[in-house]
């Protein structure tokens, strides 16, 4: 059985189950096992990030954040196999949106995933975000 390992840049119940459940239908396998470890790091943002721009950096701080707090977790207590196969930061903020001569106040939500042997971190939104579709589309982010 393969072990997949994934560490999760927050305690909130919800965001590690989000990600869980993520996890298990990209490797719905029988011969595939999700380990997912949780790690209250910060975002490096506001506490109400306010922008796409400030949103995605706090989702990539956490993801990078919880990597090396599980690499660093798993060399401490010897257990190299524990290290990280992925890392995933989710950040919810706020975005202000015109609609003609309307002003709205929009709820969003960025992740951003980083692989054990990558140096790129790509972060998303909902493909059917009228906001992202609109105003721009998911990048990746190099570091």
């Amino acid at each position: 059985m393969t072990t997949v390992r994934v560490a999760v840049g927050s305690g909130n119940p919800c965001k590690i189950e989000a990600v869980r459940r993520a996890f298990d239908q990209i490797f719905s396998s029988d011969d595939v096992k999700i380990v997912i470890s949780s790690h209250s790091v910060p975002s490096g943002v506001a506490d109400q990030p306010f922008g796409d721009e400030e949103t995605r950096q706090g989702a990539k701080n956490r993801a990078l954040a919880a990597y090396n707090a599980a690499c660093s977790e798993a060399k401490e207590s010897n257990h190299l196999e524990d290290m990280p196969d992925f890392a995933v930061g989710l950040e919810g903020g706020l975005e202000k949106v015109v609609h003609e001569e309307d002003e709205e106040l929009w709820c969003m939500a960025w992740m951003a995933i980083v692989g054990s042997n990558s140096t790129t971190c790509a972060s998303a939104k909902a493909e059917d975000d009228e906001y992202c579709a609109v105003n721009g589309e998911s990048k990746s982010l190099s570091w």
